[in-house]
């Protein structure tokens, strides 16, 4: 009998088959590791090329101080892995814009008076850094007072020199803050400086104005702030970034804030920078004993916006509020990642911030509360609130706890809504056009928050948001 076989392919064994897979999957891999090996490389070319831009600008004269935290600041830069999104504190967050900017040498002599339709008229003392200098003739100081020091590092006695010196390195402002208040350390331009001595008491603002300007390319400017108020004093700070008209730079600056026993500062943050610049402010808070701290941030400018914060509790009966408003419109990113740990008993804590988001704005928070053991009767509580006006806008909100202590009273939470139609459809119902609705409604949701500025910014800061809003 003859048997004709129904395979129309010849037979091939089944370790032939297996083998040839085999050598086709390797070949394969090969392929795709040579590939993602090339990648890799352009890609950390391209971040030396980037890196490089911003060391290698010429620096204005300076301090043997800032060339020494300059020294410490590339020694730890060399072994500092660039940010990417593998990492969790950037997984949310676009650089490509920022790291295609290629920079430039700074230019002193630039257009200054632009700062002058910022400045605040009820004051009590003014300190201008433009392109990361100090502009001696743009300084004021109302009352001729020893209670205060406003100015330059380089001009402060050897005495508060010694004593706020190991400041400049420390938490999220310092070494421990990552790729960026790295690069700002060994990229300084200048360390502007305010020390309240004990008992003194300032009731009117002091405005600290970084400016950029620049004539076409890109610049990057880094720059530092530390503000030392010593045992039983009080102040108000107002630590404003802008610049001139659409000018693009980065601004990457760092903050460092010592609140001595029962001490109190206010302290309000304003990011009023172009949307072809970028602004990065990395900060760190040690409290003491019995002190508070009031923080207030509005983002409404940059591309890119990024505030890192970073808040130790470090004595009994320390309090802290936390209270922010980001506005992003169009294809801006705003980014506020915050740490507040509670080291000691006693102690309180309280966070509030909210997002307005229209066009294809994209708004980050991430803030996380410790307790940590020891930390008894602890109170604490942490509230996002983000409001969306258009289907392109986009949240990502991560509320976190880490406690590891039985004694305390915490709450976090975090809200996502569009304009509420029933809100809406009452005031259609009162005679209100659908345009003049939306406006009242996205003003009450940001107004609780910005009515806490002092007046005068409070005006200004309506002014551009009744722009977006309107637009």
């Amino acid at each position: 009998m003859l048997f004709v076989s129904p395979l129309k392919y010849p037979f091939v064994l089944l370790s032939d088959f297996n083998s040839s897979k085999s050598f086709r999957s390797k070949r394969y891999e090969k392929k795709n590791f040579k590939m993602k090996q090339e990648k890799s490389e352009k890609d950390s070319n391209k971040n030396k090329e980037w890196i490089n831009s911003i060391l290698l600008q010429e620096k204005h004269k300076s301090s043997l101080n800032t060339d020494n935290l300059r020294k410490i600041g590339n020694n730890i830069l060399k072994n500092t892995s660039f940010p990417s999104k593998k990492d969790e504190s950037w997984r949310f967050t676009k650089l490509d814009q920022l790291f295609e900017m290629k920079f430039v040498n700074l230019d002193y002599e630039v257009e200054t008076d632009f700062t002058k339709n910022y400045f605040l008229e009820n004051f009590e003392a003014r300190c201008v850094f433009v392109n990361g200098i100090f502009i001696p003739y743009l300084f004021q100081k109302k009352e001729k007072s020893n209670s205060y020091f406003l100015g330059k590092f380089s001009d402060l006695d050897n005495e508060k020199k010694r004593k706020i010196r190991n400041l400049a390195g420390k938490g999220e402002s310092g070494i421990n803050g990552g790729f960026f208040p790295i690069l700002n350390m060994a990229s300084l331009d200048e360390i502007a400086v305010l020390y309240i001595n004990a008992e003194t008491k300032i009731t009117k603002p002091i405005q600290v104005l970084f400016a950029t300007s620049t004539k076409e390319n890109p610049v990057c400017i880094n720059q530092k702030l530390i503000i030392v108020c010593e045992k039983n004093s009080s102040a108000k700070i107002i630590q404003q970034h802008i610049g001139f008209d659409e000018s693009a730079f980065f601004d990457n600056s760092t903050t460092t804030i010592l609140v001595d026993e029962e001490a109190n500062l206010d302290f309000f943050l304003v990011n009023q920078v172009p949307e072809t610049a970028s602004n990065f402010n990395s900060i760190h808070v040690d409290l003491r004993k019995s002190s508070s701290f009031n923080f207030l941030s509005t983002s409404f400018g940059g591309f890119l916006s990024r505030i890192s914060l970073g808040i130790d509790l470090n004595g009994i009966n320390a309090s802290c509020n936390v209270e922010g408003i980001s506005v992003v419109k169009n294809s801006q990113i705003s980014d506020i990642h915050s740490r507040i740990s509670h080291n000691y008993p006693f102690c309180k804590s309280s966070q509030l911030h909210k997002n307005l988001i229209s066009d294809k704005g994209h708004s980050i928070f991430a803030g996380k509360v410790q307790v940590h053991n020891g930390a008894c009767e602890t109170e604490s509580n942490q509230l996002c609130k983000s409001l969306l006006l258009s289907p392109t806008s986009k949240v990502d909100s991560m509320p976190i706890l880490e406690i590891n202590n039985e004694d305390v009273k915490c709450t976090h939470g975090s809200t996502v809504s569009d304009l509420d139609q029933d809100q809406l459809f009452y005031f259609k119902s009162r005679g209100i056009p659908l345009e003049k609705a939306r406006f009242l409604l996205t003003i009450g949701f940001i107004k609780e928050i910005i009515e806490k500025l002092p007046k005068e910014l409070n005006e200004n800061l309506f002014r551009s948001i009744n722009d977006v809003i309107k637009n």
